[in-house]
């Protein structure tokens, strides 16, 4: 069976501590920055006039349209966004620069992958009807902005699906919260008060049996007795994750497949109103 992997081109998951700024640019950010979106759709094919074996790539890249020549917030945010989601060789690119590196370097591993063994089997006589089903590779990036918590932190989300010849495809978030004043990166260091962490793991949890009752329509669990007989929580206990989401309503908590479960039960989203967290808060 050929083994999965999936590519973070550097992609994706490590939080960074703090953000150091060097030179003499004055940093200021007005009310008209807004989010914008960049879209790129491409399909490359391994032999050309045939449309199989091939890999589809779409990116859609959303980033803070700065206000102006001398908004530097709105710059210092997009490259912790791009530094944080994608990695440190992506920091300096324009968004359009971003998209577009992305998209080559998805394609120059796709064409690493597997173009050798593609033209080695067809020089073996592969017909195009026997084509396994795993040189097709797919490739996607969502991501999404927008005003969180008190307008004073902007969300930032991107969910990055890979299929690569595996037995399923796979699917890895990350959610970000950045101070809409500094550009910095909030940590959840930043937001939770250590002495409260398990009355919030308890608040998590409230929520967890309230989505699983939902996503398998009963609602018979009630304890984490309960969601381990379904699988849940069966080699971790409840955690403070670090995807988390300060949104207008609430807290979101964020766990990827595996995480907490097993790749069947899927991804879990968890919202705590403010009216149940404020008080754990710093």
């Amino acid at each position: 069976m050929k083994s999965t992997r999936i590519l973070l081109p550097s992609l994706i998951f490590g939080i960074a501590g703090g953000f150091a700024l060097t030179g003499c640019i004055e940093q200021k950010q007005t009310a008209a920055a807004e989010p914008d979106m960049l879209q790129k759709d491409t399909t490359v094919y391994l032999q050309e006039g045939k449309e199989t074996p091939s890999c589809k790539i779409s990116i859609s890249y959303a980033y803070l349209k700065p206000a102006s020549e001398k908004d530097s917030i709105s710059r210092l945010i997009n490259e912790k966004i791009q530094e944080e989601a994608f990695g440190k060789q992506y920091v300096k690119l324009t968004p359009e620069g971003l998209v577009s590196a992305l998209a080559n370097d998805f394609i120059k591993n796709y064409n690493t992958d597997v173009k050798e063994l593609f033209e080695a089997d067809i020089h073996n006589g592969m017909k195009a009807e026997d084509v396994p089903a795993w040189y097709n590779y797919e490739y996607q990036i969502k991501t999404a902005l927008e005003a969180g918590k008190d307008s004073t932190v902007w969300n930032y989300s991107v969910v990055n699906f890979q299929y690569t010849g595996g037995a399923h495809p796979n699917t890895l978030a990350k959610y970000m919260n950045i101070n809409a004043q500094t550009g910095k990166l909030i940590t959840a260091d930043d937001v939770f008060r250590k002495e409260d962490n398990a009355k919030i793991c308890s608040l998590i949890m409230k929520e967890l049996i309230k989505e699983v009752n939902k996503k398998m329509e009963t609602d018979t669990i009630s304890s984490i007795e309960g969601l381990q007989s379904v699988g849940i929580l069966l080699d971790t206990d409840i955690y403070i994750p670090e995807n988390f989401m300060l949104g207008k309503d609430g807290v979101t908590f964020y766990y990827n497949r595996y995480e907490i479960a097993p790749y069947s039960a899927g991804d879990f989203s968890l919202t705590v109103p403010y009216d149940d967290i404020n008080v754990y808060l710093k």
